[in-house]
């Protein structure tokens, strides 16, 4: 083989593979308080962790969160949309990614509040987050513990 010709194939194949992780991106939309920054954070540790976030300013996010089925008492720093499910707050990759491979008939995840230590929110974890599920019946009394991180 010549060297233009080895040339070629190693660059169609490094295309390739940015091809195939490109499309592989679970793309996230996160709708935030246009005054929060901590958001971005979270945003971008998503982003690292290979989801593909956009970020669209929400003034009222209150009334956002209801639309989607988020109870008050779950409610978290920022509301994220994705393949069909609602992420609140700034839940850990590892319960994301679980929610979307089991995909449980649910409307989604909660880490209620905005602890320090959890992805996005600096400082320490001083005790693990507790990450609800959000369940379809309205006013779920007592939400469900769907991961401890």
């Amino acid at each position: 083989m010549h060297r233009r010709d080895m040339l070629i194939l190693s660059l169609s194949t490094l295309l390739l593979a940015g091809i195939r992780r490109a499309r592989a991106a679970t793309p996230l939309t996160l709708h935030k308080d246009p005054a929060c920054g901590c958001c971005a954070g979270h945003a971008a540790y998503l982003t690292e962790h290979g989801f593909a976030v956009t970020i669209v300013e929400t003034p009222d996010l209150d009334s956002f969160r209801r639309q989607h089925g988020v109870p008050d008492a779950l409610a978290g720093c920022h509301t994220i949309l994705g393949d069909g499910y609602v992420i609140e707050g700034h839940v850990p990759v590892e319960p994301i990614r679980r929610l979307l491979a089991e995909r449980p008939d649910i409307v989604g995840i909660a880490l209620a509040g905005m602890p320090m230590g959890s992805p996005g929110m600096g400082g320490e974890k001083t005790e693990p987050f507790t990450i609800y599920q959000i369940d379809r019946a309205a006013g779920a009394d007592a939400p469900k513990v769907f991961a401890v991180e």
